[in-house]
């Protein structure tokens, strides 16, 4: 029998030797281990710079770069150590707006005489016109002031401490009944038209009486007016009594032309100290010549004072 012949292409020989045997059982387990990993938790990849940057760790030995690569690479979420939490810059709080002072001014004794009044209707700043009752301009007074978009409140005649001084027709005195009073009360509040409120003519006695004053706010509070204390004298019991009785109320602080019209300029200085202290104040002129004019030249120094002039009505509480 003729010999088999032999093959030119003898069988290659692969020798298992014990470094191949160990990189072959590490890629085995990593590849199981991420093949778990996987099931339980999606791999993420987390791009990484390159392991010759400088700051890295050399690999260590016994692995190859390859091996480096995907164990520094790849990794699943679940292994991945959470960002520090950056903290946010605190949020910049502006400091608030103090509140603007206000400053409101009353003009008394209206409807008597015509010149000295008209002349503050060029004035182009809130006002609030205080009408007597039953003169001959009072009507008129009242209703021009409301047109010029003014504030309007009856001037009240009440009874004074001297009493050879006569607060003019309309007066509420002590003496008179219950009756009597509420009925002179009402005709004053009707003599005058667009009223908003009321404030005192005179009545040193009058406001210190405190059945008078509850009398009067009990009707006041009826009519849904509010009150202004003139504060003729300072143990008035009015402000007190009005609040007692909850009818909106407010007290003057300065009179302006109490010393004349040369004295006007310091006291619009005291009134404008007044109003940066307390956050408001009440000032009250009268309709005498000049008066006007000087109240206008001192608008410039409300504004220079960052002071809002207001009604009267805005500052009762």
């Amino acid at each position: 029998m003729a010999p088999q012949p032999q093959t030119n292409f003898p069988l290659p020989r692969w020798r298992f030797s014990s470094h191949n045997f160990l990189l072959t059982l590490f890629l085995l387990s990593l590849a199981s281990q991420y093949m778990l990993w996987s099931v339980v938790t999606p791999p993420v990849f987390v791009p990484r710079p390159p392991l010759t940057t400088p700051g890295f760790a050399t690999p260590k030995p016994g692995f190859t770069s390859t091996v480096q690569w995907l164990l520094y690479t790849w990794r699943p979420a679940s292994l991945i150590p959470p960002r520090p939490e950056i903290p946010k810059p605190p949020t910049l709080v502006e400091p608030p707006v103090p509140p603007q002072a206000q400053v409101a001014i009353i003009i008394d004794d209206l409807g008597f005489v015509q010149e000295a009044t008209e002349a503050f209707w060029e004035l182009e700043i809130p006002l609030t016109f205080a009408v007597l009752p039953w003169g001959r301009y009072s009507e008129t007074h009242a209703r021009e002031a409301v047109k010029r978009k003014q504030e309007v409140i009856l001037h009240l005649p009440l009874e004074p401490l001297d009493p050879q001084t006569d607060p003019g027709p309309g007066a509420l005195r002590i003496a008179s009944s219950p009756e009597q009073l509420r009925q002179q009360l009402s005709a004053n509040l009707a003599a005058v038209p667009g009223i908003t409120g009321v404030n005192n003519h005179m009545g040193s006695k009058g406001t210190q009486d405190r059945e008078l004053m509850q009398l009067l706010m009990a009707e006041l509070k009826k009519a849904g007016l509010f009150f202004i204390d003139s504060l003729t004298i300072h143990t008035s019991v009015a402000a007190t009594v009005a609040r007692e009785l909850g009818v909106p109320t407010a007290v003057r602080d300065v009179f302006l032309d109490g010393s004349g019209t040369e004295a006007f300029p310091a006291q619009i200085d005291l009134l404008i100290e007044t109003a940066l202290t307390q956050g408001s104040a009440i000032g009250i002129a009268h309709t005498r010549p000049g008066v006007a004019a000087a109240l206008q030249e001192a608008i410039p120094r409300f504004e220079a004072a960052g002071i809002e002039l207001v009604h009267v009505s805005t500052l009762v509480k």
